[in-house]
């Protein structure tokens, strides 16, 4: 594990993830509404992705790392947190699989995730974005600790919303 609570363990992938990773999140339609992706095709798509991001080098190698939120009394894979380099600072992102939504996980694997990157001193500062109708990841932000800084118009592009440019909400973590 690279840090974990009482009911969450943030943790590189294992080969067995790809499949319930694939089929609660990463291929799931809903899941890839707010995004700048499509759905994954299949588990090999998505297993090849862990495979490449998900692994202590990746962040290094590709800017960008994949942990594995795991839910312990599940024992299983219940969505993902990704990190990026910002210049000093380290981008979140998050999506939790639909059976496992509203039950706190995303803001408790958020604030894990920012408390351990400030704490070993990887970032200077901790931020992420979500799309403006996007009030489920909103209200995860806050309740990790995240506050609003501002807006950003035409921001990405979404495939699954006919390829239209969206706006984000930006926000920084507060200790």
């Amino acid at each position: 594990m690279i840090i974990a609570s009482e009911r969450l363990g943030l943790r590189y992938y294992r080969p067995e993830d790809a499949a319930p990773v694939f089929n609660i999140y990463m291929g799931d339609p809903g899941s890839a509404k707010y995004l700048a992706r499509q759905p994954h095709s299949g588990v090999e798509q998505t297993g090849r992705m862990l495979k490449k991001l998900s692994n202590p080098e990746s962040l290094v190698a590709n800017g960008m790392c994949v942990w594995v939120i795991e839910a312990i009394s599940y024992v299983t894979a219940v969505g993902l947190i990704t990190v990026a380099k910002d210049d000093a600072s380290m981008a979140v992102h998050f999506g939790i699989g639909t059976p496992y939504r509203g039950r706190g996980f995303a803001a408790e694997a958020l604030a894990l995730t920012a408390q351990y990157l400030l704490a070993t001193g990887q970032a200077a500062g901790v931020s992420s974005f979500t799309d403006v109708e996007n009030a489920a990841a909103q209200t995860a932000l806050v309740k990790a600790g995240f506050v609003l800084t501002g807006r950003a118009p035409s921001f990405y592009q979404s495939p699954q919303q006919g390829g239209e440019y969206r706006d984000v909400y930006r926000y920084q973590y507060r200790v």
